[in-house]
């Protein structure tokens, strides 16, 4: 192989990887368009203005997150299910929490909040790896969010 072909082989395989690179950044069913449960947070009180994931059994916990469904027809729609998975670090689940609720994150949009309130005592002494879990509009697909780690202490 002589120089000069080897040169028109790498320019063709530069040429692909820019088209193929063209054609992923103008798919729309990318990444960014798929339903998820991001910026898990967790604190004292519902302003969530000072966040931690360390807490007492005395204090009361308020835990939320960010739901996004790209569905059109689940825009401004609550998700079907909304729970909160308490699992201890060994992965047994130890709690299933139902009374979370839904507001829509501006009122019609594609983007909900998904928020609980736990009562002081709620959750015993533990460390935990907590997990938000929804059910679309539709009642077809289920999305988790990644593992979000607490520890609750004795006072």
């Amino acid at each position: 192989m002589n120089r000069t072909s080897w040169m028109n082989i790498v320019a063709i395989v530069l040429v692909a990887l820019w088209l193929l690179t063209g054609v992923a950044w103008a798919d729309p069913s990318g990444a960014a368009n798929v339903p998820q449960i991001l910026n898990v947070v967790t604190g004292k009180s519902a302003s969530l203005d000072q966040q931690t994931r360390t807490f007492l059994t005395t204090d009361p916990i308020v835990a939320a997150a960010t739901y996004y469904d790209p569905n059109a027809g689940c825009a401004g729609v609550a998700p079907v299910l909304i729970q909160l998975l308490f699992f201890n670090l060994e992965g047994q689940l130890l709690v299933t929490r139902e009374d979370a609720f839904s507001i829509p994150n501006p009122p019609g949009s594609k983007y909900r909040t998904l928020a609980i309130n736990l009562a002081p005592g709620a959750l015993a002494a533990n460390a935990y790896n907590m997990i938000w879990l929804a059910r679309d509009c539709t009642n077809v697909n289920i999305f988790v969010s990644g593992f979000y780690p607490i520890r609750v202490l004795v006072p």
